[in-house]
């Protein structure tokens, strides 16, 4: 009597990427290698140029992680979307994007992996983030900042703060797995994403270079017909802030990615948006920008800046739109849950 053949085990990519984050690596890359074994798991590190001896770091210390070396700093969505391309080259049929200041339990690719493979109409995944600390096994004792402020959001539109009556981009009740919160996005930090997403959506749109891609993609995947969801019961520390923290690049990066974001979304209607962009032409102005605070002299040096910035990218937000109105028009069949309780 001949066996059957064993059960196929998903094949997950996890992708960190560097810019001298030599200090955090360790504790990273072990604990992504210390994942439940029964995982077809490849452990990748896309070097960003950095200076600080990462690479030799971690070709010395974990020779099991396969390492991608740029020449130059490509940015967040541009190095991630070579991690990517490397993946799916690979035969990834699931992504993790897990930043270099985060450490993994080494149940949660195995969790992560599970509901997807249970739950096929989600699209996109992520864990709730913790403090970090150091300790063995990885403890989840108490929400970061950014998961306590995902959990006062809740499902609300990601411009809640300036258009609170927007519809949420959340899927129906109906049909909606246990223990999820399907929040406005999954951070890049801890991101676990189908390959099928990919190859139907595109990658990170690498115009963001940092701040604002992952929520783009989220946007994607749902007109795509995806869910995108938090998993309220996983986990992950995560330190937050990364290698910018309160500083002029990341002023200026969300401040131009947001209105990119704002132009290029499809369910905004005209109108709407240059209202919005009014109320926040003010506060820039005034140097009250969305990245953080300066002078009001800097604050219109910076937005003219970013003016000439979009005015330059219309072709590109012309293209985009139409893409995105594809995504739309040919959303696949609705999925349906394997084995949805």
């Amino acid at each position: 009597m001949t066996s059957p053949a064993p059960a196929r085990r998903p094949k997950v990519a996890t992708i960190t990427v560097g810019t001298n984050e030599s200090r955090w690596l360790p504790a990273c890359l072990s604990t992504l290698l210390a994942s439940t074994p029964d995982l077809d798991l490849t452990v990748w590190y896309v070097d960003n140029a950095s200076t600080d001896g990462s690479t030799a770091l971690v070709r010395d210390t974990f020779p099991a992680v396969r390492i991608v070396q740029n020449d130059s700093n490509l940015g967040f969505a541009r190095a991630n979307n070579v991690g990517m391309r490397a993946a799916l080259a690979d035969g990834a049929d699931y992504v993790f994007l897990v930043n270099p200041d985060t450490r993994t339990p080494n149940d949660l690719i195995h969790q992560l992996t599970a509901f997807m493979e249970r739950w096929p109409e989600y699209g996109v995944c992520g864990p709730m983030q913790y403090t970090y600390t150091d300790g063995d096994p990885v403890a989840l004792d108490e929400h970061n900042e950014w998961s306590r402020t995902a959990l006062r959001l809740g499902e609300a539109d990601g411009f809640v703060g300036d258009r609170p009556h927007r519809p949420s981009p959340a899927g129906p009740a109906a049909g909606r797995a246990p223990e999820t919160l399907e929040h406005a996005y999954v951070q890049g930090a801890a991101f676990f994403v189908r390959a099928e997403v990919l190859r139907t959506v595109g990658l990170f749109d690498r115009v963001f270079h940092t701040y604002y891609e992952e929520t783009d993609l989220c946007r994607r995947a749902r007109w795509a017909g995806w869910r995108v969801a938090l998993n309220l019961g996983l986990g992950i520390q995560h330190v937050g802030g990364g290698g910018t923290g309160a500083s002029t690049y990341r002023r200026v990066q969300m401040r131009r990615n947001r209105y990119y974001f704002l132009f290029t979304d499809i369910t905004w209607t005209w109108p709407a948006i240059l209202s919005l962009v009014g109320r926040w032409l003010r506060e820039d102005l005034l140097g009250r920008s969305v990245g953080g605070t300066t002078t009001p002299a800097r604050g219109w040096a910076e937005t003219a800046a970013a003016a000439w910035w979009l005015l330059r990218l219309a072709p590109t937000v012309a293209r985009r739109r139409r893409a995105h109105r594809r995504l739309r028009a040919v959303r696949p069949v609705a999925r349906t849950a394997g084995s949805a309780p």
